[in-house]
């Protein structure tokens, strides 16, 4: 029998490609409107930080939900303890380091339109990984979209790709919106789109999603959030742009 050398982790595999992809699309945004490289290059090293900070609130939000139903899962995450913990981190960085370091340069015109295209490619490659991770999968289906993970006796519905197709879409609408445009409300139809998407397809969730408030999972909860918090943003920027 062979030594075992090296293992793929296909999850990992997928993050990583995942954020670079992110940066692709933001490099293409910074080509088009010609932002400076020093703005860019720090932007990089923020974006990076705050991915890693975001992935240890993923964690640590789970743990919580885990420790309030009674259960530890271990190293699982969700989704909205990560985009809350990495978006947290960056604005943070932003207004605390790189805007002292780059005054001249306007945080509505070179981050607002493109950064909500980076975080949907982005997860769109996360769900792929749990796809082949075999986690957040849906309910049971007898249907031809069935598909059966090891361990299972039925086949169930891949629930990961459906949201990673719906990711994939989202971003190709967001990316046009800003690399043709520079639209400031990207960030509005993301909160929106995906909040709801999000609380319909937790109907379909196979895995145990748990009950926070109102019967609803925390992701749905954090759904609504995102819903109610697209409409503030865009009156946030509405009102911006008429004092501009």
């Amino acid at each position: 029998m062979l030594p075992q050398i090296w293992i793929i982790d296909t999850y990992a595999m997928l993050i990583f490609l995942g954020v670079i992809a992110c940066f692709i699309l933001y490099w293409l945004y910074k080509k088009k409107y010609n932002i400076n490289d020093k703005f860019t290059f720090d932007i990089f090293i923020l974006a990076c930080i705050s991915i890693g900070i975001g992935i240890v609130f993923a964690i640590l939000f789970q743990l919580i939900f885990d420790a309030i139903k009674g259960e530890i899962r271990g190293s699982a995450m969700t989704f909205y303890g990560g985009l809350i913990g990495g978006i947290g981190t960056f604005l943070l960085g932003y207004w605390m380091v790189i805007k002292k370091r780059h005054p001249n340069e306007k945080f509505s015109v070179n981050i607002v339109p493109i950064a909500p295209a980076c975080i949907t490619i982005a997860h769109a490659f996360g769900r792929i990984g749990c796809f082949l991770a075999g986690c957040c999968y849906g309910k049971e289906t007898s249907s031809f979209l069935g598909v059966l993970f090891p361990g299972m006796i039925n086949p169930v519905y891949p629930t990961q790709l459906f949201e990673a197709l719906f990711l994939i879409l989202l971003t190709i609408i967001l990316f046009v919106l800003a690399i043709k445009k520079q639209f400031i409300y990207n960030l509005s139809i993301y909160l929106l789109s995906y909040g709801i998407f999000r609380f319909f397809i937790e109907f379909l969730r196979g895995d145990n999603r748990g009950k926070f408030l109102l019967n609803l999972s925390p992701s749905q909860l954090f759904s609504i959030i995102a819903v109610t918090s697209s409409v503030v943003v865009y009156v946030f920027f509405k009102k911006k742009l008429k004092k501009n």
